[in-house]
């Protein structure tokens, strides 16, 4: 009984040495978190719904040699400034493992979380594993992680802004059992001498969690990831709720991933759009306060990129300047709908009918009756959108085909150049041959334009063989 004692006793001087230093450390101390119900709350019992972003992990943070790569501190300066407004921030942790933990956390994690507590961000350490785990060969064993967070959990022990994300993406065994089995006594261990909140994954890369309804991890304050990309289906409430949805009403759930990328071959993880994909969940997780997300990921290299390598916001159907204004709490909408071509005078070398009229293709409708179509025979359709004044376009955005999003084969057009009418004349800024996308965006690095252009050489490859154009967008 007296040693039990004793034991408490040590126990509580070091909870109190680690409150002591975190306390120091803390210049801009946020309420505590802790889980309740279905919902996570601060120490005040009001709801969070935390919203942020990943950042790269700070020892990869030169591996881009193309590049204009940024600080660690400068990417974390920048998602709470310029309209991004982010209130979490997801710190990776990737080569950790097998290292000398004192020397990897005074350099690649505790620089940045003293940087982002400054900044008032809650942080997320995310032990960013994406592998088997257990003990068969190539698999993660368990002491790993476990030692990996016997030496974190206590220095950051109680810190009000930070959480602890225990495995970033399991994978095989997929069997929720057996995952519990092998993460509970991580989480015991923790729970020894830390309770911030815990951001548990699943099995088959975070996307199990399920079992939790069931089958809980126990520890308390613990909430349970779901990585959501487009390759999983459509961010529909009936694809949705079977994954993450229903479960969010009794357990506390946090997208701790989700993006999405035009630019992605059709058959890749990340291919998706805003209007088609990001606009939905958007619609989806606003109506669904008790989930939080993290939006993935904030860098110019990492994908699906919010930036390109220099840093400019990509926008339209790319994933950044959607997250960023939805931070922000700006309205919804899609960038197909809300451009700075839409209304434009717009011209057309010829039409099918009535119907399908040029302006068609600046109204703001994606739908399959808010196209311009070129007549039987134009083999060369042109199409010219005037903005009227000189602005400042950084992409131009060309739908295309028949169906949106899910085009039919063929539908769209084949071969075609974009150009813009500076103060000197007409640039091409893009050229497309045996196009086979919906979507085509154009990165615009001139000057101020007045006009947009659509050059088109092959309009499709199916009968009848006409131009089908959805929208021209300007962002």
């Amino acid at each position: 009984m007296f040693r039990k004692s004793l034991a408490a006793l040590c126990t509580a001087l070091l909870f109190s040495a680690a409150s002591l230093v975190n306390a120091a450390a803390n210049t801009t101390a946020l309420p505590a978190l802790h889980t309740e119900g279905n919902r996570i709350k601060n120490s005040a019992g009001t709801a969070v719904t935390l919203k942020g972003l990943s950042v790269i992990a700070p020892e990869q943070n030169s591996v881009c040699t193309d590049c204009n790569s940024k600080p660690i501190n400068d990417l974390i300066d920048m998602t709470v400034s310029n309209g991004w407004n982010s209130k979490v921030l997801r710190l990776l942790v990737t080569e950790a493992i097998g290292t000398d933990l004192n020397a990897y956390d005074a350099t690649y994690i505790k620089p940045y979380v003293d940087h982002a507590v400054a900044k008032g961000l809650y942080v997320i350490i995310d032990l960013h594993l994406v592998r088997n785990y257990g003990d068969a060969a190539g698999a993660v064993p368990q002491s790993d992680v476990k030692g990996f967070w016997d030496f974190i959990a206590p220095r950051y022990a109680n810190n009000p802004n930070v959480l602890f994300e225990v495995f970033n993406e399991p994978i095989a065994p997929d069997n929720w059992s057996t995952w519990k089995s092998y993460i509970q006594p991580v989480v015991d261990s923790i729970r020894s001498v830390a309770s911030n909140v815990i951001l548990m994954g699943s099995p088959s890369w975070s996307t199990r969690l399920n079992g939790a309804v069931t089958d809980p991890i126990t520890g308390g304050n613990i909430a349970y990831v779901y990585h959501l990309y487009p390759n999983q289906g459509p961010t529909t409430a009936a694809s949705l709720d079977p994954k993450f949805g229903t479960a969010s009403a009794t357990l506390p759930v946090v997208l701790t991933e989700f993006g999405w990328d035009p630019s992605s071959s059709a058959n890749q993880v990340t291919a998706g759009t805003t209007s088609g994909w990001g606009l939905p969940l958007r619609q989806y997780l606003d109506a669904r306060p008790q989930i939080g997300w993290v939006g993935w990921v904030f860098d110019n290299f990492w994908a699906p990129v919010m930036f390109d390598k220099n840093w400019n916001l990509l926008s339209g159907e790319y994933e950044g300047a959607f997250i960023r204004d939805w931070l922000a709490g700006a309205p919804a909408a899609s960038p197909c709908s809300d451009h700075l071509a839409r209304g434009a005078t717009v011209t057309a070398s010829s039409t099918y009918d009535a119907n399908s009229g040029a302006p068609k293709a600046v109204d703001g409708s994606c739908l399959d009756s808010g196209r311009w179509m070129s007549a039987v025979g134009d083999t060369t359709p042109v199409l010219t959108v005037a903005l009227g004044t000189y602005k400042d376009v950084s992409q131009v955005d060309v739908y295309s085909g028949y169906g949106y999003p899910n085009v039919a084969t063929g539908t769209v057009l084949t071969a075609f150049k974009v150009e813009g009418h500076t103060s000197a004349g007409w640039v091409q800024l893009g050229s497309y041959t045996a196009n086979t996308k919906a979507l085509v965006s154009t990165p615009v690095t001139t000057a101020a334009i007045d006009q947009i252009r659509l050059t088109i050489s092959d309009p499709s490859s199916t009968t009848p063989d006409i131009a089908r154009v959805y929208e021209v967008a300007a962002h």
